[in-house]
């Protein structure tokens, strides 16, 4: 089996947005977008807006990194910066509407392979203690099809605050047997110069 090839690859928002597309052993194309979204709420609306117009035409899409946000209920974090107000919600929801894309740690087809559920943390306890899910994969629909696998590593404090985040897509409509191909895709938080890796 040969390895994938690079069809295309740019940046689509200098320092914070950058995607290569693939041409895959299937014959299909996956285009992967490793984003780090800014700090504040209003800065990262116009981030979504940019996405959206990246016109990446393929059905397989994944869009990981540090989103800088969360929006699920429940969530403890640093509620002033990480909650999307709702100029950045609107941009937000186009861009995952836009491609079809769903928050793999949420879908039933994706296996969760750890109970570290957040992949940040500041380190405290008690009441200043502050943890989230702001690093995270999307999927377009085709690859939530497929299914895998997502775990959330233990963190490495020498290297960042950050957890790891871990995704493994089948490389077919159902988990393969032992000798099956798959793609393997491995997010390291902390900016653009962290890699996403895929093995086929």
């Amino acid at each position: 089996m040969t390895a994938p090839l690079i069809k295309a690859d740019g940046i689509l928002v200098e320092g914070r947005a950058q995607y290569v597309t693939l041409h895959l052993p299937d014959s299909s194309e996956l285009s992967i977008i490793n984003t780090y979204a800014p700090r504040t709420s209003r800065d990262r609306a116009p981030l979504w807006k940019k996405n959206s117009k990246a016109n990446l035409l393929v059905e397989h899409i994944i869009l990981g990194g540090d989103f800088n946000h969360f929006e699920e209920e429940g969530t403890r974090g640093q509620a002033g910066e990480k909650r999307m107000h709702k100029k950045e919600a609107a941009t937000w929801h186009h861009l995952t509407l836009q491609h079809g894309l769903f928050h793999a740690w949420t879908l039933d087809s994706f296996r969760k392979m750890s109970k570290k559920e957040y992949t940040f943390d500041n380190g405290k306890k008690g009441q200043g203690s502050a943890i989230s899910r702001i690093d995270k994969f999307l999927v377009s629909q085709e690859l939530d099809s497929r299914g895998g696998r997502i775990e959330t590593a233990p963190s490495i404090r020498k290297i960042s605050d950050h957890s790891p985040l871990v995704i493994t897509v089948w490389g077919r409509t159902s988990a393969p047997p032992k000798t099956a191909t798959y793609f393997d895709i491995t997010l390291l938080k902390e900016d653009l110069s962290r890699s996403a890796l895929l093995e086929a």
